[in-house]
């Protein structure tokens, strides 16, 4: 979990990387629309290949811990294997390990800095338990349903 959160997922599909692919395309936008959510209509927004994706789920509000699902499909003699990792856009990242270091400098000019600094470490992990996690199983779920 700390301090970036990270999944590996492995599933194995009875179908072809070509067939999951298109299932992939069907439930994922290419792009984000304009002034709306694709929530209704999309389970993902991304980029779908034969051999590889990443994609975006697509939750109802923001959520800077929202995960990033990267994957690979490989042929196999039974179907598909996809290997999928999950962790933050890189820009979550970035705002995650900035907050940290601000908190980090602004600490230990105050003085008392271990509260502050056990403060945004619990924040962390609430948010990995509340944001990350989470949407995290619900893209694993849907996943496994479009490999099924």
């Amino acid at each position: 979990m700390f301090p970036i959160p990270y999944r590996k997922i492995h599933i194995v599909s009875p179908h072809s990387a070509d067939v999951i692919a298109e299932r992939l395309r069907l439930h994922t936008s290419r792009r984000w629309p304009w002034f709306r959510s694709p929530a209704g209509q999309f389970d993902f927004v991304g980029s779908v290949s034969s051999t590889a994706f990443r994609l975006l789920p697509t939750p109802r509000g923001r959520n800077t811990y929202q995960p990033r699902l990267r994957g690979r499909m490989t042929p196999r003699f039974d179907g598909t294997e996809i290997k999928i990792v999950q962790t933050l856009h890189p820009a979550g990242i970035l705002i995650i390990v900035s907050v940290l270091i601000l908190g980090f400098f602004l600490a230990r000019r105050v003085g008392d800095y271990r509260d502050i600094i056990a403060g945004l470490l619990v924040f962390h992990g609430l948010m990995y338990f509340i944001g990350f996690l989470p949407q995290a199983r619900r893209a694993e779920e849907r996943m496994r349903q479009l490999a099924a």
